[in-house]
C-alpha cells in the first residue's frame, strides 16, 4: 500500500518553502545549471502517474513511502545525465542526493527522509511483470553454453541477420488478425504507464498531432556490459582444475542478454535490441517516442515490429495512425497485409532480394520500385486511378510534350502511352501512395525520426554507458528516458511561444 502520495500541489508548496533556506550559491545553481531541469520537472504530472501505479500496490502490508519522489528522482537523474551534470550511475546519484539539499528539494524530499537505493529497485519491480524464474539469483549457476549461439553472419556489408524461424511473420500476423494475444509481454505495465504519463499529455498539448499521424519504427543494437561467458564462484575456482572449469556451470549477471549482429558496425555484439515506434512534429522540428520495447539481440526487426504494433494497438488506443514508415527489414507480405487490414498506408523500403513478382504481366517493364517503364526506359508518371475497375494509371513521363520530346512513337495519344496496373498484383510494390513519387519521398523521410530517437536514448541520455544488467532494468531505464524526451519536447513547445 502507499502511505502518502505527494500531490503536485504539495510538491510545489514544499519546494517554495525549501527555497527560503537556500543560500546564494544554491540559488545561483537553481537559476543557471538546474533551471531547465527544474522547469521540465514542473511539466511532469505525478498525479497522473498515481492513478496508473495504485493497482500495483497491495491494500495491506507495510506501506510504501516516497513513491512520487522516487519517480521524480529518476526523471531528474536522466535530465542531468543528458546535460553532463551527473555521472550515469544510479548508485552515485542516490549518494549525491544525500549530500545536496537543493537536488533533494527538487525531487520533493528533505535530506532526512530520502528513499534508499533499495526503494528505487523496488519501484522498478512494480512496473515489470516477472516471469516465474530464479535466473537472477546470485547463487544460480547456468551451463557454460548459456546464450552462446550466434545468428548466421549475413552476406555483404551493413546487412541484417536473417530470421531463422520460417514463416514466423505469417504466424504472428495471423494471431493479430484473429485477435489473439502475443505471449510474454512482460513490458505491458511499463508501456501502459508510458502511454498515460507521457504520450497522452503530449497528445493533449499538441506535441503529438491528434489528427492521423505518421509513425516510424526501427531497431537498434544495445551492447550490455555483462560478461558473455559468465563467472565461476570462488569455490569452483579453488576446487576445480582449469579443464573442469572450462565446462563447469557458472553465474551470469545478465542471463537475458544474447548474441546478435550489429549491421551498423558489421560485427557480433552481446546485448539486446531496442525497438521503438516514434513520430515527428514538423512545427516543433522534434521527435518523440510512442512505444519502447527490448527484445532478444537474435530477434529480427520484422518480428519485433509486429509485436510492437500489437502492443501499440493494445496499450495506446488514443493513437490514430495513418502512415507507417519502416526500413527494408520489415519488407514482407504479412506486414503489408496487416497494415492494409488496419487501413494504414505502408511506406517500407524494398528489399532487393525479393525480386520481380510473377503475377505482373511480362509485357510490363518495371523498375526496382515497381514503377512501369516506358519504351524509352524512363519511369512513367502516376495518372490517377480508375475507380470503376480499380486500376492505377501511368502515363508517359513527357506528358503533353510527348510528341516533340520523345523520339519513340509508342502511342498516338496526346500524352503518350498509358499503362494500367492493379494494386492486388503486389501490395508491396503498388502502395496507396505510389513509390518514387515526391509525395512518397516526403512522407518516408519522417522515418529518420526513429534514428534520432535511438541516438538520443543511447548517446544523449547515455544508456550505453550505464552499467546495468537484465532486460527489466533496461526497459525501465528506456521508459524513463522516453518520458524525459517528451518533457524536452513540451519544454521546447512552451519556450517557442
Amino acid at each position: 500500500m502507499i502511505k502518502h502520495w505527494q500531490s503536485m500541489q504539495d510538491y510545489k508548496c514544499f519546494f517554495l518553502n525549501s527555497k527560503v533556506s537556500f543560500d546564494s550559491s544554491e540559488r545561483t545553481r537553481l537559476h543557471t545549471d538546474l533551471w531547465i531541469p527544474w522547469q521540465k520537472l514542473h511539466l511532469f504530472d505525478t498525479d497522473i502517474a498515481m492513478g496508473v501505479l495504485l493497482p500495483f500496490y497491495s491494500s495491506t502490508g507495510r506501506p510504501a513511502k516516497n513513491q512520487p519522489q522516487i519517480l521524480r528522482s529518476f526523471i531528474l537523474f536522466f535530465l542531468l545525465v543528458s546535460m553532463g551534470l551527473t555521472p550515469p550511475s544510479l548508485t552515485l546519484w542516490v549518494s549525491r542526493l544525500s549530500h545536496d539539499r537543493l537536488l533533494a528539494a527538487l525531487i520533493g524530499c528533505p535530506l532526512d527522509s530520502l528513499p534508499p537505493l533499495g526503494s528505487y529497485f523496488d519501484f522498478m519491480d512494480r512496473l515489470w511483470i516477472h516471469a516465474a524464474t530464479d535466473l537472477y539469483s546470485r547463487k544460480k549457476l547456468l551451463p557454460a553454453s548459456w546464450n552462446s549461439s550466434r545468428p548466421d553472419r549475413p552476406n555483404g556489408k551493413h546487412q541484417k541477420a536473417v530470421e531463422r524461424s520460417i514463416n514466423i511473420t505469417e504466424r504472428i500476423v495471423s494471431r493479430i488478425l484473429n485477435h489473439k494475444e502475443i505471449l510474454f509481454n512482460f513490458e505491458a505495465r511499463l508501456q501502459a504507464f508510458f502511454y498515460h504519463v507521457a504520450v497522452l499529455p503530449s497528445i493533449r498539448c499538441g506535441v503529438i498531432p491528434s489528427a492521423p499521424l505518421t509513425v516510424s519504427g526501427d531497431g537498434t543494437a544495445v551492447h550490455t556490459h555483462a560478461n558473455s561467458r559468465g563467472k565461476h564462484t570462488k569455490e569452483q575456482r579453488s576446487s576445480l582444475s582449469p579443464e573442469e572449469l572450462s565446462t563447469a556451470p557458472r553465474h551470469y549477471s545478465d542471463p537475458d542478454a544474447s548474441w546478435g549482429w550489429d549491421s551498423a558496425l558489421d560485427k557480433y555484439y552481446f546485448g539486446y535490441t531496442l525497438f521503438q515506434l516514434s513520430c515527428y512534429n514538423s512545427s516543433l522540428c522534434t521527435d518523440v517516442p510512442l512505444l519502447l520495447r527490448f527484445t532478444s539481440a537474435k530477434r529480427h526487426d520484422s518480428v519485433s515490429f509486429l509485436t510492437a504494433f500489437q502492443e501499440m494497438e493494445k496499450h495506446m488506443p488514443g493513437l490514430s495512425v495513418k502512415n507507417m514508415c519502416l526500413d527494408s527489414a520489415m519488407d514482407n507480405m504479412p506486414t503489408y497485409r496487416l497494415l492494409k487490414e488496419r487501413g494504414i498506408s505502408a511506406f517500407i523500403d524494398l528489399n532487393t532480394k525479393c525480386g520481380r513478382p510473377k503475377i505482373i504481366p511480362d509485357t510490363i517493364r518495371i523498375d526496382k520500385n515497381g514503377t512501369p517503364l516506358c519504351d524509352a526506359g524512363l519511369p512513367m508518371v502516376p495518372n490517377g486511378q480508375d475507380r470503376r475497375t480499380g486500376y492505377l494509371m501511368w502515363r508517359c513521363p513527357f506528358g503533353k510534350d510527348h510528341g516533340s520530346m520523345c523520339s519513340r512513337i509508342c502511342s498516338n495519344a496526346k500524352y503518350g502511352r498509358v499503362i494500367k496496373t492493379r494494386p492486388e498484383w503486389d501490395i508491396r510494390l503498388y502502395t496507396d501512395v505510389p513509390r518514387g513519387t515526391e509525395a512518397y519521398k516526403r512522407i518516408y523521410r519522417q522515418r529518420t525520426a526513429t534514428e534520432r530517437i535511438n541516438n538520443r536514448i543511447l548517446n544523449d541520455y547515455r544508456l550505453h554507458h550505464m552499467m546495468i544488467h537484465r532486460k527489466d532494468h533496461y526497459s525501465f531505464y528506456a521508459t524513463m528516458i522516453g518520458i524525459c524526451i517528451h518533457l524536452d519536447a513540451r519544454f521546447k513547445q512552451q519556450t517557442a511561444v
